[in-house]
This record gives C-alpha cells, structure tokens and sequence, in this order.
C-alpha cells in the first residue's frame, strides 16, 4: 500500500495495510485513533454500497456479530457509516487463517485437530444457540491467536433464522468444497446441520491435507458432494482414530437427519476419541509389561502405531479385457446422459405442495416442540415461494414459532434463582407468581388481565405476544386452581395471619416471618388490606408483644 493510502482516514480509524478482500468487502489493519489500539477493519467494497441489498446484509453481519460473544468467535467493537462508506471493527488476530497454517503445515496430527474441532464446535453451538447458521465455514474463515486458540470469522452470508431472509429464493451461497448437499440442491432448508457438513469437510481437511472432494470442475464438485460417498480418513492418514474416522464420516452424510445432532453432540464425541485412544494405550501397555498376547482389532491402526506394526496393502490384481465395453461410445454417451440425468434430479428441488404437507401436520400438532421440527420447512417456503398459495400460512406459523421460542426464553430466565426482572412485563409475571405461590390467585389474576395494558406501540410485536401468550397460559393454570374460598381474599390473607402466629408459637420463627414478609410485600398499598398489613408489619417489628396483645379485627 501506498503511503498515501496508508494515511487514508475512515471515521475515527486511520487505514494501514490491506489484509483481504472478501465477496462484500475489504479487510484493513487499522488504528482506533482515540486509544491507539490495533483493530481489522471491514470496509463494505465501494462498488457494492449503492446496492440496497448488499447493504442491508452488510448491516445484517454486524447484526449478527453484535449479539455473539464468545471466547471462539471474532470479537466486534462496532460500526458505522463515514460518508457512504460503511465499516465495521472487529479484533486483530495476529496468528493468521487455519488455511495458511495448513498450507505451511501439510497437516494436523490427529490430537491437535481434536483440540482445534472442539473450539470450532463450541463457537457454532453458541452461534446456533443465537438462531444463526453461518453457511460458509472453511479454514479461511477461522483465525488464530498467538496462543494458537481458534476463532471464527465472517458471518457475511449467515443465516439469521430470526430474521427476515435477504439471499434471493433458490440462490446457492457458500463455498464449494465445503458445502453441503441441502445447500446445493435446495431439497432441505438449510439448518445447523449445514454447518456441522462444512466442520466435517474442515476436520477431514486437518487431517489429510485436501478436503473430501476434489475435482477440476465445479459441477462435478457438487455432483460428488451430492451423490458420491466420502472417502475414510485414514486412507490418507493412517494414524487417525477409527473413532474420529466414524464421527467425521458421520459428520459428511448425504441426509442432514443422519449427522450428528449438533455442535454440543461433536464436542462429546471428540472427547470421547481423546478418552477412548488414552484408555486404550493404557491397556496396551498394561498387557505388554505382563508379557500377555495381544490381538488387534479391526486393524486399528492407533494399535498398530503403539505396537510398532504396519498395515498391509493387499495389492488388486487388474483384470485385463480384450476388448472393453466402457470404452466404446455408445457407453460413454449413455453414462454421460446418465450423469446428466442424475444432477438434474439431484438439483431439482421439492414442490411447494410437498414442503407445505410435511410442514402442516407439525404445526396442527398440540405439542409446541413439534413447531420446531416444521421451521426450517416453513422457512424454505417463504425464501423459494415467496408469492405462493401457502406464503402468507408459513409467514405466519412462523411468527407463532418465534413467539414459542421467545416464551420459552423469558420462562428460562425468570425461573433462575435470585433473577432481577429487566423489564416491567417480567416484574409483572413475577409477581403473579409470587401471589399464586401465596394462595391468593384472585390477585394472580388481575395482575395476568392488566397486563395487555402496559405495553407501549413501538414495543416488538413478537415479545408482546410472548409475555401476552404466557400471561394467558399462566392465568388459565390459576383460574383453573380457584376454589370458591379463595375468591375471599380478606378472609384468606386473615387465616394466612393466624397460620403466621401459629408457626411463630410453634417455635418456626422463620416460616412465620416469611409469611408475614410476603403479606407485606404483597398487600401494602392494596386497599382492603390495610389492617392486615398492619398486623403483619407489627409482628415483623416486635413479634412477641404483637402477639401478646389479642387485637381485634377491623371490618373493612
């Protein structure tokens, strides 16, 4: 770079050597000039910022990257717009890509490349825990600390499964020799699993030096992703685990239902290889100091390594004919057509009918965990069919799985220990509870009913029917619970007194005052329960000479 350009400017960032160049943009080194501090910065390619589009998923990557932190994925400082120049910070990590380690390198042993999966599995449950699928995971995208510690990068063409889809219906994006076939042929949504094919792909990379597939040409790349099968691992290392073997041939299967469940699923498994290898290793030398004889199985390799022996190579004896029919042009001209037919097949995605009809059972199911199962479907009919008979359907299923989902995030929350409620629709639920953990569900009620009244007009429409949808449910669970006599509420808050003075004399002191504490709490300031109040900040006060004087009760 040029000195000029090396003193170019860019809000409050002063650009110093380019590091990258991206499908969306440019990646400087850069200088915060407030502090000092070193920083990447991301510079949305000038060419590609008058397009709306491009912008809006610019916008949508830091998005993305505002919301994820964790120790494994690319820290964000923030962004902003200089001019129409848009760009985002992010740290500088000064280890460089795991591509151009592994191009220095050859390869990884297998202990190191269990080490490196488990940080690139902890970085994709925490992203798909947030509701994003990063679509384009490959070593490129995964930078390294001094410390060597991995960490993911480039969420430009994620998928927010929160938000709304900005790729064109039917568009293929991602990386070629690392992409799944659901990707390829749009039959499947794309989902977690997506990435989990791509972490196969980097793994067994790792551990060979090439990826899975390779070939000359990109449609016979993706022909071979979706229809031929992977080779093993240790056909080209053969001192890889047989476990690790099987999880990275699981991790490449065809069908998204057949890999391994998620990420939290992979980072079990390769510690288990770890636990595995160290368990047997200890029991191979256990029998060779006692002189026993030991008998390998399945030619495992990790064995034969420990024990010094070397597999043998069967040699193939080829099989000489005079005159090959494959070779002839009738046959080559019928596998050709043959090929074609099968990648059209292949590519040729699923109805809108056959999405809808797999999708609506799940969603007509009374068991809200079944919705999940039909979101990546509904999803694929909004993306690909937009206009569709059955768009306006999915749209809407859809926000009634993301109001599933949010109820199920506010309930998590509020039912941690000592949890402080962040907002008044939180405080409210808690202190429904509070009255229905008292007795009093009539006052549980009101709170419940009152509740579609506080919720301001820019409030998001999907917590709104959350706290409204769990409202709802929690007060149908109350109404159902009252009894006749606890519709009187004085009489009742007075036998919770008399329970109180009882406990007191009893000698649990602490159970006593508890319920005294929560009349308070719960009463003060409530008309009709002044009196009650009263007794019970009295003998939270001075218990023994409240309960000593026999005081009448007031009628309200």
């Amino acid at each position: 770079m040029s000195t000029e350009s090396s003193k170019r400017r860019l809000g409050p960032f002063q650009l110093e050597k380019k590091l990258g160049v991206g499908g969306m943009g440019i990646v400087y080194r850069a200088t915060y000039l407030k502090t000092g501090q070193a920083v990447a910065l991301k510079v949305l390619a000038p060419d590609l910022s008058a397009d709306p589009k491009i912008a809006k998923r610019f916008e949508r990557e830091m998005d993305i990257l505002k919301r994820l932190k964790h120790p494994h994925i690319i820290q964000y400082f923030g962004g902003s717009t200089s001019g129409a120049q848009r760009y985002y910070a992010m740290e500088l990590l000064p280890g460089g890509t795991l591509d151009e380690v592994l191009r220095k390198k050859g390869r990884f042993s297998w202990e190191e490349t269990v080490e490196y999966g488990l940080q690139i599995a902890q970085a994709l449950e925490h992203a798909h825990n947030a509701g994003i699928i990063h679509r384009d995971l490959k070593p490129s995208n995964l930078l390294l600390t001094k410390k060597g510690q991995l960490k993911l990068s480039d969420f430009g063409i994620a998928r927010d499964t929160q938000a709304t889809q900005i790729t064109a219906a039917g568009k293929t994006v991602g990386t070629m020799a690392y992409m799944a076939p659901e990707q390829i042929t749009g039959k499947q949504p794309v989902s977690r699993k997506t990435d989990l094919y791509a972490l196969g792909c980097v793994l067994f990379q790792m551990l060979t030096g090439r990826p899975p597939f390779e070939s000359e040409t990109q449609p016979e790349l993706l022909f071979k992703h979706v229809e031929e099968e992977p080779p093993s691992v240790r056909e080209f290392a053969v001192d890889v685990p047989r476990w690790l073997d099987e999880l990275i041939d699981e991790l490449l299967e065809k069908d998204p239902e057949d890999r391994t469940y998620d990420a939290l699923a992979v980072q079990v498994r390769l510690k288990e290889v770890k636990q595995k290898v160290a368990e047997q290793e200890k029991m191979v030398s256990k029998t060779a100091g006692g002189g026993s004889t030991l008998t390998l199985g399945d030619g495992d390799p990790t064995m034969e390594r420990v024990l010094g022996k070397k597999k043998k190579k069967k040699k193939r004896k080829r099989k000489e004919i005079a005159t090959p029919f494959y070779e002839q042009t009738w046959f080559l001209s019928l596998g050709l057509a043959l090929i074609i037919a099968l990648v059209v097949w292949a590519l040729w995605p699923e109805s809108e009918q056959t999405v809808y009809e797999r999708a609506e059972p799940l969603m007509a199911s009374t068991n809200t965990s079944d919705w999940f199962e039909a979101e990546d479907d509904l999803q694929d009919l909004v993306e690909r069919f937009p206009n569709g008979q059955y768009a306006k359907q999915a749209n809407k299923w859809l926000n009634d799985i993301a109001v599933e989902r949010k109820v199920r995030q506010i309930t998590t929350r509020l039912g941690r220990s000592g949890y402080v409620p962040d907002n008044e629709p939180e405080r409210l639920i808690l202190r429904a509870r509070e009255y229905r953990k008292f007795g009093d569900g009539v006052a549980a009620l009101e709170v419940y009913n009152n509740m579609e009244n506080i919720f301001s007009e820019d409030a998001d429409p999907i917590e709104t029917r959350a706290f409204s949808k769990l409202a709802r449910l929690e007060a149908e669970e109350t109404e159902a619970a009252l009894t006749d006599e606890s519709t009187s509420r004085t009489a009742y808050v007075d036998r919770q007194l008399e329970e109180a003075d009882e406990l007191y004399r009893d000698g649990s002191t602490d159970q006593a005052r508890a319920k005294w504490q929560s009349i308070v709490r719960l009463y003060g300031g409530r008309e009709g329960f002044r009196v009650q109040v009263h007794r019970a900040q009295s003998r939270i006060d001075d218990p023994s000479t409240a309960l000593s004087s026999d005081e009448p009760t007031e009628d309200e």
